[in-house]
């Protein structure tokens, strides 16, 4: 694993863990604090009740007292029927939209009558039926004992369901009555249930944030990590493409250097050599008799070595740098390397032609011995391997801000994939490309049935975009040429 994935993992897996923890914590800390809101606005709820009723009952018991009291003046009445009209009053109180009064004697006995009540459809807690027995027995002792908080379940009349119901109790003193009333706690289980679903949303609004935070933190950092590859890739490339072109310059500079050294040097040499053969060959022919003619023969056959040796380094030297690249440009080097490797001079049966299409325009020196050495490679390898070619064309075009040059057999093609894939095989395409690649250019290869084409095309800037559409020009060539 490379190290800048590493170090991204190393960014990203910690941030991702803490933002998971967060949440986790977040939404922890979060319910927390909605279960204290929700025991917070319960309480608050009760004590708001439990005033409410102790209020409502109260102010029922001194309606009561009135009548537990012997009122002054007019006739009197007995405790029996003082009795019965505070029962009856108690039963035309109520308040709010189903709000009532109970009461009950210390025996437990219900006195109101629900029939009668102000409210319709009371169902009050009757200690003789099943489901009353144990709250109305709740009711009597604990109002019986002073009185205080009684919570149970009850029917409501209102929404025909049993909720939960806070009573308040009190005694009637004298009497020894149980009177109270409740409220029904519907409204606050309402209220605490749409709390904890404001709480629920909340958190997983809150989670929902934290998981958009990490995944843009997370987007954030595999883009600085692309962004980050793309600039080194970049880098690394302008290295590599400036190395390369430091290093052809110094094969180039090199080559040259040779060849100024063995036509300075060992051609001069060889060169001097044979004007002393010569001479001395010349004083002995005037010198010498008739029975010396195998003296004379050595002489030729050294004299004849000696200038195939000076014709062969003639040669070496101008193909590690030909003078006409320097002094007459790139058209005319190819025009005389195509001569020379055409059928008189390497006896291969195949003809090299040369074409150029397009104003010659000034180029860098970079950009000639790239092409240069492409067409150099490109027809060597045709005279060596197409067999059954008879004909290869080597085409310059110019045309604004590029150059393009073809180099077309009618062989009968090779496999392009086969040759690269092969390690061992295909270096002079690599080169070629490689050459081609760092100048910036494009390199094709098209090989069939009919012939093989290699089409190297250079921009005449450095910042000049490639027009893709003059990469090939077909029109140049027959149409036996064109690939299958």
């Amino acid at each position: 694993m490379q190290l800048r994935i590493k170090l991204i993992l190393m960014a990203a897996i910690p941030v991702g863990v803490a933002l998971i923890c967060m949440g986790i914590t977040v939404r922890h800390q979060t319910m927390a604090l909605a279960n204290e809101e929700r025991a917070l606005v319960e309480s608050a709820y009760l004590h708001s009740k439990e005033a409410e009723l102790r209020q409502y009952v109260e102010l029922a018991l001194s309606t009561v007292l009135r009548f537990a009291g012997q009122p002054s003046g007019g006739a009197a009445l007995s405790e029996a029927e003082r009795q019965q009209q505070a029962v009856n009053a108690v039963a035309q109180l109520k308040f709010g939209d189903d709000g009532y009064f109970f009461l009950y004697d210390q025996r437990g006995n219900l006195l109101v009558n629900p029939g009668q009540m102000a409210v319709p459809n009371v169902d009050l807690c009757d200690p003789n039926q099943p489901a009353g027995q144990i709250p109305a027995r709740l009711i009597v002792d604990t109002g019986l004992s002073g009185g205080g908080l009684v919570r149970y379940d009850w029917h409501k009349p209102s929404s025909q369901a049993t909720v939960a119901k806070l009573g308040y109790v009190l005694q009637v003193p004298g009497w020894n009555w149980v009177i109270g009333t409740g409220l029904y706690l519907d409204d606050v289980e309402q209220a605490l249930r749409r709390l904890d679903e404001r709480a629920k949303q909340n958190i997983a609004a809150t989670q929902q944030r934290i998981y958009w935070i990490a995944a843009v933190c997370m987007v954030l950092i595999a883009a600085a990590g692309v962004l980050l590859n793309l600039k080194d890739h970049r880098i690394s490339s302008a290295k590599l493409r400036r190395l390369a072109q430091r290093v052809v310059h110094s094969q180039e500079e090199e080559r040259a250097r040779l060849a100024r050294d063995l036509h300075d040097g060992v051609v001069q040499v060889l060169v001097s050599s044979k004007f002393l053969l010569e001479t001395a060959q010349l004083q002995h022919t005037q010198q010498a008799s008739p029975q010396q003619p195998p003296v004379n023969a050595a002489l030729d056959k050294g004299l004849a070595r000696l200038n195939d040796a000076l014709v062969e380094i003639r040669r070496v030297s101008h193909g590690l740098r030909p003078a006409l690249l320097d002094d007459l440009g790139l058209p005319a080097a190819l025009s005389l390397m195509c001569e020379q490797m055409g059928d008189g001079a390497q006896g291969t049966g195949i003809a090299v032609h040369f074409e150029q299409t397009g104003d010659a325009l000034p180029i860098p020196n970079t950009h000639a011995t790239a092409l240069y050495r492409v067409a150099q490679e490109a027809v060597k390898n045709a005279c060596m391997h197409a067999s059954g070619a008879s004909t290869v064309v080597v085409l310059l075009q110019y045309v604004p801000r590029m150059m393009t040059l073809v180099v077309q057999d009618n062989g009968p093609g090779f496999d392009i994939h086969r040759i690269l894939s092969d390690g061992s095989s295909g270096i002079g395409l690599r080169n070629m490309r490689e050459r081609v690649d760092a100048l910036g250019g494009q390199f094709q290869i098209v090989s069939s049935r009919v012939g093989t084409r290699i089409i190297a095309t250079l921009p005449l800037r450095a910042d000049a975009e490639i027009d893709r559409d003059a990469v090939q020009p077909h029109s140049r060539f027959d149409s036996s040429y064109a690939p299958a």
